[in-house]
C-alpha cells in the first residue's frame, strides 16, 4: 500500500462510476489477473494529455486497453494513441472494447514489440505512457524522449512497486532486483537534464515527467 488506507479509499470515493464498458473491462481484468491502470491512475492519464494538448500519444504495454481508452478519450477526435502488445488475446480483446466504446478510430494498436516499435516512429509525440516491462524502462524511455517535442509529456507506471523501492524490502510480486531496477531508474529520470520529472503516490507510483524547452533551466 503506497498511501494509508484512509487515504486511499477518499481518493477511490472521489471517482465518478465508469461507463458500462470500462465496469466491464475492470472486471475482465479483476477475473483474469491483468494489470491495469486503477482509477486515479486513469484519471491523472487523461488530465495529463488534455493538459499539455496531446494530439498523438504512444503507449506500451496496452493489456486489454484501459489506459488505452483514457488517453484515447483525451485527445479527443482526429488524435490518435499508437499502443504496444505483444499477447493476442489481450490485443485482440482491446480492440474489442476500444471498438465497442466508440474511441477505436484514434487508435492505431499494434501487435509487436515495442522496443522496435518505437525505432520505427518518424513523427514528434506529445505525450508517452510506459507501462510495460519494468527492466524495459530505461531503453523505451530513451527512445521516446528522443521523439518527444519540447513541452511532452511522459508519464511512467509502476515505479514505487507497492512501496518496496522505499522499504527495499522484496515481497511476492517484486523481487530485490526489481528494487535495485527501479530506484536506478527513478533516480536517473529524476536527474536527466532533458527533463522536468517527480514522482507521484498514485496508483503504483507514477513518474510524470516533461520534455525541457530550450530556455528551460
Amino acid at each position: 500500500m503506497i498511501l494509508a488506507a484512509p487515504v486511499e479509499q477518499y481518493l477511490a470515493g472521489l471517482m465518478p462510476e465508469p461507463d458500462a464498458v470500462l465496469a466491464e473491462m475492470r472486471h475482465h481484468a479483476e477475473r483474469d489477473g491483468i494489470p491495469i491502470v486503477v482509477p486515479e491512475a486513469g484519471a491523472l492519464l487523461g488530465v495529463l494529455a488534455r493538459a499539455a494538448g496531446a494530439r498523438t500519444v504512444v503507449e506500451v504495454g496496452t493489456a486489454i486497453g484501459v489506459s488505452t481508452l483514457h488517453l484515447a478519450r483525451a485527445v479527443g477526435p482526429g488524435g490518435r494513441v499508437i499502443s504496444f502488445e505483444i499477447d493476442p488475446e489481450r490485443h485482440g480483446a482491446a480492440r474489442g472494447y476500444l471498438t465497442r466504446a466508440g474511441v477505436v478510430d484514434r487508435t492505431d494498436l499494434r501487435l509487436q514489440d515495442a522496443a522496435a516499435g518505437l525505432r520505427e516512429l518518424t513523427e514528434p509525440l506529445d505525450m508517452a505512457f510506459l507501462d510495460g516491462l519494468k527492466a524495459d524502462y530505461p531503453e523505451h524511455l530513451e527512445l521516446i524522449v528522443q521523439r518527444l517535442r519540447p513541452g511532452g509529456v511522459v508519464a511512467v507506471d509502476n515505479v514505487l512497486l507497492t512501496g518496496t523501492v522505499a522499504t527495499g524490502e522484496a515481497d511476492g510480486d517484486w523481487s530485490d532486483d526489481h528494487i535495485e531496477r527501479m530506484r536506478a531508474f527513478n533516480g536517473r529520470l529524476v536527474a536527466d537534464p532533458r527533463l522536468d520529472a517527480t514522482v507521484l503516490p498514485v496508483g503504483d507510483g507514477i513518474a510524470v515527467a516533461v520534455v525541457r524547452t530550450g530556455d528551460a533551466g
